[in-house]
Protein backbone atom coordinates (compact mmCIF):
# COMPACT_ATOMS: atom_id res chain seq x y z
CA UNK A 1 0.00 0.00 0.00
CA UNK A 2 1.42 3.72 -0.80
CA UNK A 3 1.60 5.79 2.12
CA UNK A 4 -1.29 8.04 0.42
CA UNK A 5 -3.13 4.74 0.32
CA UNK A 6 -2.28 4.25 3.60
CA UNK A 7 -2.73 8.01 5.13
CA UNK A 8 -6.28 7.92 3.29
CA UNK A 9 -7.19 4.46 4.56
CA UNK A 10 -6.44 5.87 8.03
CA UNK A 11 -7.49 9.22 7.73
CA UNK A 12 -11.31 7.74 6.49
CA UNK A 13 -10.62 5.25 8.85
CA UNK A 14 -11.26 2.29 6.12
CA UNK A 15 -7.89 0.94 7.77
CA UNK A 16 -9.14 -2.81 8.73
CA UNK A 17 -8.99 -3.05 12.36
CA UNK A 18 -6.01 -5.73 12.20
CA UNK A 19 -3.74 -3.65 10.24
CA UNK A 20 -3.86 -0.48 13.02
CA UNK A 21 -0.72 -1.79 14.83
CA UNK A 22 2.32 -0.22 16.69
CA UNK A 23 4.14 -0.14 13.19
CA UNK A 24 1.10 1.61 11.47
CA UNK A 25 1.23 4.38 14.22
CA UNK A 26 4.76 4.99 13.80
CA UNK A 27 4.46 5.11 10.20
CA UNK A 28 1.56 7.56 10.58
CA UNK A 29 3.17 9.26 12.71
CA UNK A 30 5.89 9.51 10.11
CA UNK A 31 4.41 10.27 7.14
CA UNK A 32 2.63 13.19 9.08
CA UNK A 33 5.94 14.47 10.66
CA UNK A 34 7.88 14.69 7.65
CA UNK A 35 5.14 16.58 5.22
CA UNK A 36 4.12 19.29 8.18
CA UNK A 37 5.41 21.21 10.49
CA UNK A 38 5.49 19.25 14.14
CA UNK A 39 2.20 21.44 15.75
CA UNK A 40 0.04 20.34 12.72
CA UNK A 41 1.42 16.78 12.88
CA UNK A 42 1.01 17.00 16.21
CA UNK A 43 -2.88 17.76 16.01
CA UNK A 44 -3.49 15.32 13.24
CA UNK A 45 -1.85 12.49 14.79
CA UNK A 46 -3.69 13.26 17.92
CA UNK A 47 -7.08 13.86 16.02
CA UNK A 48 -6.68 11.14 13.54
CA UNK A 49 -5.84 8.43 16.28
CA UNK A 50 -9.16 9.19 18.59
CA UNK A 51 -11.30 9.33 14.94
CA UNK A 52 -9.79 5.84 14.16
CA UNK A 53 -9.88 4.37 17.31
CA UNK A 54 -13.79 5.62 17.99
CA UNK A 55 -14.89 4.85 14.28
CA UNK A 56 -13.76 1.62 15.36
CA UNK A 57 -15.29 1.24 18.77
CA UNK A 58 -12.13 1.66 20.37
CA UNK A 59 -12.93 4.47 23.51
CA UNK A 60 -9.81 3.32 25.81
CA UNK A 61 -6.96 2.42 23.11
CA UNK A 62 -5.75 6.22 23.18
CA UNK A 63 -2.92 7.23 25.75
CA UNK A 64 -1.78 10.78 25.20
CA UNK A 65 1.66 10.51 26.50
CA UNK A 66 2.91 7.68 24.67
CA UNK A 67 1.20 9.65 21.64
CA UNK A 68 3.34 12.70 21.98
CA UNK A 69 6.39 10.45 22.92
CA UNK A 70 6.44 8.67 19.70
CA UNK A 71 5.91 11.71 17.88
CA UNK A 72 9.16 13.50 19.53
CA UNK A 73 11.14 10.69 19.19
CA UNK A 74 9.91 10.02 15.30
CA UNK A 75 10.72 14.36 14.55
CA UNK A 76 14.24 13.91 15.95
CA UNK A 77 15.34 11.43 13.51
CA UNK A 78 14.05 13.04 10.92
CA UNK A 79 15.98 13.92 7.66
CA UNK A 80 15.32 15.62 4.54
CA UNK A 81 14.01 13.58 1.99
CA UNK A 82 13.71 10.48 3.72
CA UNK A 83 11.20 8.07 2.34
CA UNK A 84 9.53 5.27 5.03
CA UNK A 85 11.69 2.16 3.90
CA UNK A 86 14.40 4.08 4.57
CA UNK A 87 13.54 5.48 8.06
CA UNK A 88 12.08 2.38 9.29
CA UNK A 89 15.43 0.44 8.48
CA UNK A 90 17.12 2.94 10.10
CA UNK A 91 15.36 3.28 13.31
CA UNK A 92 13.93 -0.55 14.03
CA UNK A 93 14.15 0.72 17.70
CA UNK A 94 10.72 2.79 16.77
CA UNK A 95 9.09 -0.24 15.89
CA UNK A 96 8.94 -1.74 19.57
CA UNK A 97 7.94 -0.47 23.16
CA UNK A 98 11.85 -0.13 24.32
CA UNK A 99 12.72 3.08 22.46
CA UNK A 100 10.07 4.65 25.15
CA UNK A 101 10.71 2.54 28.47
CA UNK A 102 13.98 4.34 28.10
CA UNK A 103 12.01 7.12 29.16
CA UNK A 104 9.10 6.42 31.50
CA UNK A 105 8.53 3.90 33.95
CA UNK A 106 5.62 1.39 33.69
CA UNK A 107 4.10 2.81 36.51
CA UNK A 108 3.92 6.23 35.28
CA UNK A 109 3.02 5.48 32.08
CA UNK A 110 -0.17 2.96 33.35
CA UNK A 111 -0.95 6.26 35.58
CA UNK A 112 -4.69 7.72 34.30
CA UNK A 113 -2.74 11.13 34.14
CA UNK A 114 -0.28 9.82 31.20
CA UNK A 115 -3.38 8.34 29.61
CA UNK A 116 -4.77 11.39 29.52
CA UNK A 117 -2.54 14.28 29.39
CA UNK A 118 1.02 14.50 28.05
CA UNK A 119 3.66 13.63 31.56
CA UNK A 120 7.21 14.55 31.25
CA UNK A 121 9.29 11.33 31.67
CA UNK A 122 10.80 10.35 34.98
CA UNK A 123 13.59 7.84 33.47
CA UNK A 124 15.16 10.25 30.58
CA UNK A 125 14.67 13.08 28.69
CA UNK A 126 12.94 12.79 25.62
CA UNK A 127 15.07 14.70 22.21
CA UNK A 128 13.88 18.43 22.07
CA UNK A 129 12.59 19.70 19.01
CA UNK A 130 14.47 22.41 18.09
Amino acid sequence: MTDEMFLEAFEDTSLPRYEWTHFSHVRMGFLYLSRLSYAEAEEKIIAGIQRYNAAKGNQTGYHHTITIAFARLIASRLTENLDWPVFVAANPDLLSFTCIQKHYSPELLKSQQARAEFVEPDLGALPSLG
